[in-house]
C-alpha cells in the first residue's frame, strides 16, 4: 500500500532493525520503544484490521509473538511478564494503518514509566526516536534465541 511505513519496511525500502522474518511476516523493534525490547510484528500481508487476515495468519502472528516473549527473557531483557496488544483500527489508536502485534516487555514496578509512555503515545506524542544502533543491538540479542523458523 502507498504511503504504509510498515510496508515500505516489508520492501526494504525504509531501515529496521530485525528480529524475525519469515515468508508470512516480519519482527523488528519499535522506534519508539514504551519499554526496552519493546517489539512488532507484522503480517507481510497490508490489512488495517487483524479480521482482513486470515485464521492461520493470525495465529502465526501470535505464535511468533510468544517465540519473542521467550527470546526476550532469554536474552536477559528486564523481562518479569509481557503485554501483548493490537490496537485495532484508527479508533482504537493504530497509527500505522498496518496490523502489528505489541510485544512488550514489562518489569516489575515499571508501571509509572510505562502509563506515563502510553498516555503520550495516545496524544500522538512519541518522543525521540530510538538511536538505531541501540535498537540493532537489542534485535540482535533477542534474534540470538529465536528459533530459525516458527512452525
Amino acid at each position: 500500500m502507498d504511503n504504509c511505513i510498515f510496508c515500505a519496511i516489508l520492501k526494504g525500502e525504509t531501515p529496521c532493525s530485525l528480529v524475525y522474518e519469515d515468508e508470512d511476516c516480519m519482527a523488528f523493534m519499535d522506534l519508539y520503544p514504551v519499554r526496552p525490547g519493546h517489539v512488532l510484528v507484522i503480517p507481510r500481508q497490508h490489512a488495517m484490521f487483524i479480521s482482513e487476515l486470515n485464521r492461520p495468519l493470525r495465529g502465526h502472528l501470535i505464535e511468533v509473538a510468544n517465540q519473542i516473549v521467550i527470546a526476550q527473557k532469554a536474552s536477559g531483557l528486564p523481562c518479569d511478564g509481557t503485554n501483548l496488544f493490537i490496537n485495532d483500527g484508527p479508533a482504537a489508536n493504530q497509527h500505522v494503518p498496518h496490523v502489528h502485534l505489541h510485544v512488550l516487555p514489562r518489569e516489575k514496578g515499571d508501571g509509572l514509566k510505562a502509563v506515563f509512555t502510553f498516555a503520550s503515545r495516545t496524544l500522538n506524542y512519541f518522543g525521540k526516536a530510538k538511536k538505531r544502533q541501540a535498537l540493532d543491538d537489542i534485535a540482535t540479542t533477542i534474534a540470538a534465541h529465536m528459533p530459525q523458523k516458527v512452525a
